[in-house]
C-alpha cells in the first residue's frame, strides 16, 4: 500500500483506521462475499488490520536489494516514514496491539529469527541487550516520525546503527 491511497486530510487515528477498514478491506470482502465477522475471525481488533498493513510494508523494506545490513534498514525505515504521513496519527494510541508496541515486538522477533537462521548463539544478557534496544528504538523512531528529533534519514539510521548490539548486528 503506498502513501497516496491513503487518505491527504489528517484525521484522528479511529477515524483513519475505520476508513481504510471501509475502504480497503471490507469492500474486498464483499467482494469476496466473505462477512464482516469473518473477517475479525482474522484480526485481534482493528489496530492489528493497521498493524498488519504496516508489517507488510516494513517486510516489503526489509527484503529490499537496497539493504545489505541493519544499518541499510534503520536508514530506510526512517526513509520511508517520511513517505507515510499517516504514520504520526498511528502513534496516539498506546494500549494492547498498538503500533509502538508493536514495533518494538517485531523488531525484536525479526533480529531472533535471522540469529536462528544463521544459528548465531547468544547468551541472556545479550537477549537482555536487545530487549533493551528494540524498546528505546521504537520510541525512537516514534519520536522520529513525530518531528522530535531534527535528524535526516541517514543520520538517524547511522545513529540507530551504532548503537545497536555487535552480537546480533553479524545476523544480517
Amino acid at each position: 500500500m503506498t502513501d497516496e491511497e491513503f487518505p491527504k486530510d489528517v484525521l484522528p487515528f479511529e477515524e483513519e483506521i475505520k476508513k481504510y477498514i471501509d475502504k480497503y478491506v471490507l469492500e474486498e470482502d464483499k467482494e469476496a462475499h466473505v462477512s464482516t465477522s469473518s473477517f475479525y475471525r482474522h484480526y485481534k481488533d482493528k489496530y492489528d488490520v493497521m498493524n498488519n498493513n504496516y508489517k507488510r510494508i516494513i517486510d516489503q523494506y526489509m527484503h529490499s536489494s537496497q539493504n545489505h545490513n541493519y544499518e541499510d534498514v534503520f536508514i530506510n525505515l526512517f526513509n520511508m516514514s517520511k513517505e507515510l504521513h499517516y504514520l504520526k496519527n498511528s502513534f496516539d494510541y498506546t494500549g494492547i496491539n498498538s503500533l509502538g508496541d508493536f514495533i518494538y515486538q517485531y523488531s525484536y522477533n525479526t533480529v531472533i529469527e535471522m540469529c536462528k537462521i544463521k544459528n548465531i548463539q547468544f547468551e541472556d544478557k545479550d537477549l537482555l541487550l536487545l530487549d533493551v534496544f528494540c524498546g528505546g528504538a521504537s520510541i525512537m523512531y516514534q519520536h522520529y516520525i513525530l518531528g522530535k528529533f531534527d535528524l535526516s534519514p541517514q543520520q538517524a539510521g547511522k545513529t540507530l546503527y551504532q548503537m545497536f548490539p555487535d552480537v546480533f548486528k553479524i545476523s544480517w
